[in-house]
């Protein structure tokens, strides 16, 4: 380092020592006001890096024009061409803006005008944290595509640099990205390779980040076991560091977890324990307590805990400032109206939810549009809003069948076999490479090393192609396993939700339209009467209610008299009663696939009579549907179908070890065979 340098942050160091240690005890006004006093009295480089310590110290602190004295520093450094301060502390309000303040809007704005001054920064490590706090701004702002186009910039810079740690972090954030817009597949590979390098570079703090994502992945696709593996780890990595945020982020994500499969007692458990966290750090305590004291209103209101709630609410409304506002503000929507619900004061809960459901709707978070409609069902129902009610509730219902789509996860298991695969090629290279060390050493006996090693690359070869078919078959069978699993966990969710929309919903419409036919009251009997129709006709399709009370042979015949009521084609019917040997688990399965299959032959056949033919024989059900429309190629139709529909019918074919046989002759009909196992009453 030069002298000159050395000179300058002497006299910086002995200010500041003059600056703070002097005023130990004295308020932060009055340190602040001492310092620009000093100011005032300076000028070129040493009333730079004033402004500079300014900023610090006011940092994050409206009250004290924290915006206001960084812009004067920066166009003050830009005119003594240091850019480099310029661009750090531009780095540093964009920063603040957007995590501190809550106000990526502002932040976003401000990036642009100074990017747009392109100024001559060399260092590429402040351009790399530049362009990370830049994203940020634009990730905060819903704007994610243009988010990752910065954060590639910054990993840019980053790697031209050399700096891992930063590299690491732009495509951490990238993953990040990717996963808020969907693209999971690209977003888990790119965390597995940030995983690596920080590993590598043994940076804890970062690992834990990156290993919260992908707890946060697993949520979002209900692997909530896995994500609490994940979670688990993360919390006791970060406790080997003592990492208050990694812990207190690791802990509120659990809680949400909990709280989306009703676990209430953990919900509660993982929240009181973030907010100890949080209250025994000063570091972090800003940042995380708002939130965990929104979050224990909702959960203490939803659980009718109304004397914690009204606790925590009364704590929250002490300082509306530091609890409500920006970043928190939408949260805190979603409590009060969970709160007034709790207390049965209907029309503030309806305000603050309505609210609540606006800004997520802008904001497109399906998740939380879910949860917002389920709310406003509840209210309107307590309110005797049934119209209202029932059109909230088909919207969270719409919501729910669209966010359980198999795509998503099927790549995410692809991406993680893959990345097994490649850790095995990885250690087979590294094999070869050995062998190669050693025939160099040994020249002496280069001839049988030679052989050797022709040999042991021939026993590799072999190897790795047995492994790699081996490895193949086994993504695919994982592949497969996924699939299964995602269905059958589907068909319960849909078993779950129709049993209470029948065992609630159902028996409040059934009391109205009762009691509104006592009083006598033809309207609203009409709308209940809909309203149970409609109720009815949503659980049906959800689960055939039929199946459970008279068994599939009579659930058959009358999914078959519903279709055939509702279309011109003759059905005929030849069901032999083979309940007594069919598993319940097989029952629903076997009923879709014959729902499939009939939905098929309406939308598309174009057929004028089918027949449905079920019988056993010997140790088998078959089941049999011919139609006489115009048929199609079987096999184009398998590998070529852009619908889930033939994929899902052959995947809970495979869960019930079923085969099906489709035969079909173009303009003379088509004829699916299903031959299942039958079930041992023995």
């Amino acid at each position: 380092m030069e002298k000159k340098t050395w000179r300058i942050l002497l006299i910086v160091f002995l200010l500041l020592v003059v600056s703070f240690g002097s005023a130990q005890n004295v308020p932060l006004e009055t340190a602040v006001r001492n310092l620009k006093e000093k100011i005032k009295a300076s000028d070129g480089t040493v009333k730079l890096k004033l402004l500079d310590s300014l900023c610090w110290l006011t940092r994050d602190k409206q009250e004290l024009m924290y915006d206001s004295i960084v812009k004067v520093t920066i166009s003050y450094a830009i005119d003594l061409d240091s850019f480099d301060i310029a661009n750090r502390q531009a780095a540093r309000l964009i920063w603040s803006y957007t995590n501190r303040l809550g106000q990526p809007e502002k932040g976003r704005s401000f990036f642009e005008s100074f990017d747009a001054l392109k100024l001559p920064v060399e260092n590429n490590a402040l351009l790399a944290r530049f362009y990370l706090n830049g994203g940020d701004s634009y990730y905060f702002s819903e704007a994610i595509e243009e988010a990752i186009a910065i954060y590639n910039l910054a990993s840019d810079y980053a790697l031209e640099q050399g700096d891992s740690i930063l590299y690491g972090t732009s495509k951490k954030y990238i993953a990040d990205a990717y996963i808020r817009m969907g693209k999971l597949a690209e977003g888990s590979k790119m965390l597995q390779e940030v995983e690596a390098i920080y590993r590598q570079t043994k940076d804890t703090i970062r690992l834990v980040n990156t290993k919260s994502s992908r707890a946060d992945l697993y949520s979002m696709n209900s692997f909530f076991e896995e994500a609490k593996v994940e979670r688990d780890e993360v919390i006791a990595l970060a406790k080997t560091i003592n990492y208050e945020s990694g812990i207190i982020s690791a802990l509120l994500n659990s809680a949400i977890d909990n709280s989306v499969n009703d676990n209430v007692e953990k919900t509660l458990e993982d929240l009181k324990l973030a907010l100890e966290y949080a209250r025994n750090s000063n570091e972090v305590r800003d940042r995380y307590e708002p939130q965990i004291l929104i979050k224990l209103l909702q959960e203490y209101s939803k659980a009718d805990s109304l004397d914690r709630a009204e606790k925590v609410f009364k704590e929250i409304q002490a300082n509306p400032e530091r609890y409500t506002t920006g970043y928190f503000e939408e949260a805190y929507h979603k409590s009060l109206g969970h709160y007034y619900y709790a207390k049965k004061v209907y029309d503030k809960s309806l305000e603050y939810t309505q609210k609540h459901l606006d800004f997520q709707i802008n904001n497109n978070t399906v998740e939380e549009i879910k949860s917002t409609h389920m709310l406003l069902y509840d209210i309107y129902l307590a309110t005797e809003k049934y119209k209202l009610a029932l059109y909230h509730l088909k919207e969270a219902t719409t919501i729910n069948e669209s966010m359980m789509g198999l795509k998503r996860s099927n790549a995410l298991s692809y991406y993680q076999t893959l990345y097994e695969t490649e850790k095995r090629d990885a250690k087979i290279s590294k094999k070869e490479a050995e062998i190669e060390l050693l025939n160099h050493k040994n020249r002496a006996k280069r001839r049988w090393i030679i052989f050797g090693g022709i040999a042991l690359i021939a026993v590799f070869a072999i190897i790795y192609l047995f492994r790699g078919k081996r490895f193949a078959q086994e993504r695919q069978e994982l592949q497969e396993t996924f699939s299964q699993k995602l269905i059958v966990e589907q068909e319960n969710e849909r078993s779950r939700l129709a049993m209470e929309l029948h065992d609630s919903v159902g028996q409040k419409l059934m009391l109205l339209k009762k009691r509104t036919k006592e009083a006598n009251n033809e309207v609203i009997e009409t709308l209940a009467e809909r309203s149970l129709d409609e109720l009815r006709s949503i659980s049906r399709g959800l689960h055939p209610a039929v199946l459970d009370r008279f068994g599939f042979s009579k659930a058959i015949a009358a999914m078959v008299d519903e279709v055939d009521s509702s279309s011109d084609i003759l059905f005929t019917l030849d069901i032999e009663n083979v309940d007594e040997h069919i598993s319940k688990g097989t029952a629903i399965h076997l009923y879709r696939i014959v729902q499939e299959c009939l939905n098929n032959v309406v939308k598309h056949s174009k057929a004028r009579a089918v027949a449905i033919d079920i019988e056993k024989e010997d140790r088998y059900i078959h089941t049999k549907i011919t139609d006489n429309g115009l048929g199609f190629a079987v096999s184009e139709a398998i590998r070529n179908s852009k619908s889930l529909g033939m994929n899902t019918l052959l995947k809970r074919a495979k869960i019930i070890k079923s085969k099906i046989h489709i035969g079909s002759i173009m303009n003379k009909g088509t004829t699916i065979n299903i031959i299942t196992p039958a079930y041992d009453i023995s």
